[in-house]
């Protein structure tokens, strides 16, 4: 099932001014139920302009852009904004420099007291969303979440989106700033949020070996365009082209292809630091010698 339809999608910043810049250029792509979609690409390789249309923060201005039923190319009527943000939640890269209440329980209700729910529904909503990012309620609902480490108030920007009950998540740079702990801390949340509470996640990050810990598809942008749209153990059969790029690759990737150019050759896909070890141990009892 599709969520999100991008058909010939271009976005120029500053038009028809000496600072035109093309951000977006002839873009389709298809992202369907389920997916956990990660988004890789150099600043300025058209990755944020791309995701900030699929919530309507940014209008498309040439080719369409379809999440669920909502048209966003369409004029009349024009199309329902609320519904869509309520429906595609967006964590911005620090999401904690947004936090504003005086307590976690009352940041996390802003969006569902928008929503004009009943007091017993956003209560409900919040109580759903701080479970769900590992925050116990009786605990933190009212903590200044200015008082929190860094990774908790994270937590809780999180946790604000998920109380309107998304059906898609998009993150931004979601571990970027965290010290290693709160990286892994936060790497292990997404992996559960797409189990148990959002279906389809889309993260966009720098860092390769982190994004393909979880992913299972990516995404790369070069120069406005899509360079890749593959799953993630097929993208990395392109190494070459992606160094080419300057875009980096996992580290068990690296060693796998020289163990390759060393006449070792290990069976399966190996992306992650864990597939790697597992591959080894088995050419190892197999009569391999490394």
């Amino acid at each position: 099932m599709q969520n999100i339809e991008v058909k010939n999608l271009t976005h120029t910043y500053s038009k028809k001014t000496p600072y035109e810049k093309v951000a977006l250029s002839d873009v389709s792509v298809t992202i369907n139920e389920g997916d956990f979609l990660g988004i890789i690409g150099h600043t300025g390789s058209g990755k944020s302009t791309f995701i900030q249309h699929l919530n309507g923060l940014i209008k498309p201005q040439e080719g369409e852009v379809k999440v669920f039923d909502i048209d966003l190319t369409k004029k009349k009527p024009k199309p329902d904004l609320r519904r869509l943000r309520q429906e595609v939640g967006m964590v911005f890269q620090y999401p904690e420099y947004q936090l504003f209440a005086d307590t976690v329980e009352k940041d996390i209700a802003f969006g569902p007291k928008n929503l004009k729910l009943s007091a017993e529904e956003i209560k409900n909503r919040v109580r759903m969303a701080m479970q769900a990012v590992g925050l116990d309620y009786d605990k933190y609902k009212d903590r200044s979440p200015f008082d929190l480490s860094g990774g908790q108030k994270r937590r809780v920007a999180i946790a604000g989106v998920l109380a309107m009950s998304p059906k898609v998540l998009i993150l931004d740079e979601p571990t970027a700033g965290l010290d290693p702990i709160g990286k892994r801390q936060i790497l292990t949340l997404i992996k559960n949020l797409k189990e148990q509470v959002t279906p389809t996640i889309i993260v966009i990050s720098h860092d390769i070996n982190e994004i393909t810990q979880y992913c299972t598809r990516l995404i790369v942008f070069n120069k406005s365009k899509i360079a890749f749209d593959l799953p993630i153990n097929e993208l990395f059969t392109h190494s070459e082209e992606l160094l080419q790029m300057g875009l980096d690759i996992p580290l068990s990737v690296k060693l796998n292809n020289c163990l390759k150019s060393n006449g070792i050759q290990l069976e399966g896909d190996i992306i992650t630091p864990k597939d790697l070890v597992l591959a080894i141990a088995k050419y190892k009892n197999i009569g391999g010698a490394l």
